[in-house]
């Protein structure tokens, strides 16, 4: 009887505590949500967005880039704002949030470059 208690009983824990663990992984997980939506960062994208093309079509007005410039900085934004849009979807996590930014900031590097690439077209 001893040995069967000996065998018996540790197998019986085991399959408890494997049963347990079983029913523990099925449940959804509880964590963080990295998708919650955060006004300050959707707020920040739009009015970065919204400075950009205030500037572009400031810099096209005073004829400090071209047409063809401006034309292509404007589309650049109009696709960032197409991303944005898909992201806030669900709201932004970080990733998104970064890659908006540096799409945001690339497109403000580019009008720096084209005010000042000094090509002479400007029409």
């Amino acid at each position: 009887m001893r040995t069967l208690t000996k065998i018996i009983a540790p197998a019986l824990v085991a399959i408890t505590a494997l049963g347990s663990a079983g029913v523990a992984s099925a449940q959804p997980y509880q964590g963080r949500d990295f998708r919650q939506e955060t006004p300050a960062r959707t707020e920040a994208i739009r009015s970065q967005l919204n400075q950009i093309e205030q500037r572009v079509n400031r810099n096209d007005n005073r004829d400090r880039i071209s047409e063809r410039e401006a034309a292509g900085l404007r589309r650049e934004v109009r696709e960032i704002r197409d991303q944005f849009r898909a992201f806030n979807r669900n709201g932004l996590d970080n990733r998104e949030f970064r890659t908006l930014q540096v799409r945001i900031d690339r497109v403000k590097a580019r009008l720096q470059v084209e005010r000042h690439d000094r090509d002479g077209r400007r029409w």
